[in-house]
């Protein structure tokens, strides 16, 4: 059977669309208060990129191998067995939550007398037909996906700025509690999240075909979905003031919600939504994939397409229950994960895991 191949641009719009997820319609950066928009642009130029560069320096190191083969490459079967399934549970709980984040903004903002289960169904399914077809199949959709979402959110951004919402003193003052006090507040959150969940975007890398390719792509990628997320808060700071976006829950949704042209063209959450579709079906997409090769790489399935329908199954009854209700949800991502469980599992295993490969490589020259 021919090898699944997918191209750089492809590989491109593919981590834009993960590193979107949910955090364009939240208040991503809220800690940060009015100061949110340079927080989230210091720790995806800073963090994202050191993050990226370890993971694509592993590909570099091992091109053919995923991540689950070559951990147990480089620190034995065992040990790297063990670790391998840490990622592959870490892949499945992403998935898991993303998908429950889809289903409470869905049916908060729109379809609040619809079963939490039958959202989380019709996601499900959507994502496992695509990825029985493939990861080529799943890097064709993310090419026009990518696209909708641009012309999507150039629509957005002109009616803001046409509406007279946008109140430029919201800014004021930038840094009011000095660089320190920045920092303090956005570490270590906004500097590993989404950008350490970038740890399932290396189980597509073996699928590049041009392996040269993966630094600047992927660095690429990760400043463009920075400078998009920095934005796109800046813009809510702006309409909603910073009160305001710090207490919301989905402060796109509030900032779209107050924008009216010409006394007749208002109501435009769908631009909101169809946003929030696509990136969350990426992002979950995504996890779900890579919890799918992980699998088979690690349990030697020879083809990883078998795994669809199982782990999909895993995933969304792991949905439901992942937290007991929205405000808990909230909790667990916004205080546990980004202190303990991303820095640990998409950091420090990644960086001692180049580290040790290093180490390795330069004995055998010597």
């Amino acid at each position: 059977m021919k090898k699944e191949r997918i191209n750089a641009w492809q590989l491109f719009c593919l981590i834009v669309l993960f590193a979107f997820g949910t955090a364009l319609v939240v208040s991503y950066g809220a800690e940060a208060g009015r100061d949110a928009w340079l927080a989230i642009f210091m720790g995806g130029s800073v963090g994202g990129t050191v993050i990226f560069f370890i993971y694509g320096s592993l590909y570099k190191l091992f091109p053919t191998l995923s991540l689950i083969s070559y951990s147990q490459k480089i620190v034995g079967r065992w040990i790297g067995g063990l670790l391998g399934l840490v990622f592959i549970l870490y892949f499945l709980h992403g998935s898991a939550r993303v998908l429950r984040d889809y289903g409470d903004l869905i049916s908060a903002s729109m379809f609040t007398s619809t079963p939490l289960f039958f959202i989380h169904f019709l996601m499900i399914l959507t994502m496992m037909l695509v990825l029985k077809h493939g990861v080529e199949v799943l890097g064709r959709m993310a090419e026009l996906s990518f696209i909708l979402i641009i012309v999507l959110g150039f629509l957005g951004v002109i009616s803001v700025l046409m509406s007279g919402k946008v109140e430029t003193e919201n800014l004021f003052p930038i840094l009011e509690n000095g660089l320190w006090g920045l920092f303090s507040t956005s570490f270590p959150s906004l500097f590993v999240v989404p950008w350490g969940e970038l740890l399932a975007i290396t189980l597509l890398l073996p699928y590049l075909n041009k392996p040269r390719s993966v630094m600047k792509t992927g660095l690429s990628a990760v400043l463009f979905s920075t400078v998009v997320l920095s934005f796109t808060i800046m813009l809510n700071i702006l309409v909603l003031g910073a009160d305001v976006f710090t207490r919301s829950n989905f402060a796109l949704f509030d900032t779209i919600g107050r924008v009216s042209l010409m006394k007749f063209i208002d109501r435009l959450d769908p631009i909101v939504l169809l946003t929030l579709i696509i990136g969350d079906l990426f992002k979950m997409g995504i996890f779900f994939l890579a919890a799918v090769i992980g699998t088979a790489d690690l349990f030697y399935v020879k083809d990883y397409k078998s795994l669809v329908i199982p782990i999909g199954i895993v995933i969304l009854l792991a949905s439901l229950t992942v937290a007991g209700n929205f405000a808990e949800h909230v909790e667990i991502g916004s205080d546990m994960l980004p202190l303990y469980v991303h820095p640990s599992i998409s950091v420090i295993i990644p960086g001692l895991l180049l580290f040790i490969a290093l180490i390795r490589k330069r004995m055998k020259r010597s």
